[in-house]
């Protein structure tokens, strides 16, 4: 149900129905990552098929001196990926599916700060993530822990030329697989402004544990296929 609570409180950012009641959503869990996906078919001809993994950060991430704009401290980040497909036809009642119908397929990571702040396509967002690869135990505690080959470090721009709303973004560096696939966790610093001198620059650290979220992705990829969406097309035909 917490689940479901933040999706409805986020439905306008991950492109969702407005008007997708609670019990239309479908759950899975897997650790301390979730599932929530869901299938639409409107009066438009429009059959549309969502899958979004989740998983919050750690209480321990709140602690320190990294994050230093305390709007932050408010609520934890999470860590989202979306899969979304979506297929028109031309009339509801159309039961002999076309094989070849075209599917749209988007697939975005994306990030809930907290931070409720909407920038001007003038100010831009350094998003630095370094991911911590997974190590066996007898690697553990040796010189080569932390070093280039069990770190891997990532930095993009976002807003450039656009409006930002600081409280999510689309994170397009995390797409990188070998990034966040065999690591253990991840670690995203959002900077605000990226370069300034004459005003204070805010910093929001976030901590992932990626263990039970890659479950929940592959759950996602698994079953966020165009095969998938026409089974679901014929069912409800």
């Amino acid at each position: 149900m917490k689940l479901i609570n933040t999706l409805m409180s986020a439905f306008f950012v991950v492109a969702m129905s407005s008007a997708l009641a609670a019990d239309e959503v479908k759950t899975a869990s897997f650790g301390n990552a979730e599932v929530a996906y869901d299938y639409q078919s409107t009066e438009t001809g429009v059959s549309i098929l969502t899958l979004i993994a989740l998983v919050s950060e750690t209480n321990n991430s709140l602690r320190g001196l990294k994050n230093t704009d305390r709007r932050r401290l408010a609520r934890l980040g999470q860590l989202v990926y979306q899969c979304k497909l979506m297929l028109y036809r031309p009339t509801q009642s159309d039961a002999a599916l076309d094989a070849k119908a075209p599917i749209l397929i988007s697939r975005n990571y994306s990030l809930f700060t907290g931070v409720d702040l909407r920038l001007g396509v003038d100010e831009r967002v350094g998003i630095l993530a370094q991911a911590l690869k997974a190590v066996d135990d007898d690697s553990l505690f040796t010189a080569s822990l932390g070093d280039e080959e069990t770190v891997k470090g990532m930095w993009e721009i976002v807003g450039e030329g656009a409006e930002v709303d600081l409280k999510q973004f689309n994170i397009n560096l995390v797409k990188e697989s070998d990034l966040i696939q065999s690591a253990e966790s991840i670690d995203i610093n959002v900077r605000f402004p990226v370069f300034q001198l004459e005003k204070p620059v805010y910093q929001w650290n976030y901590n992932f544990s990626l263990k039970d979220f890659n479950k929940a992705v592959q759950y996602v990829d698994q079953n966020c296929t165009p095969a998938r969406l026409r089974e679901l097309v014929k069912q409800s035909s």
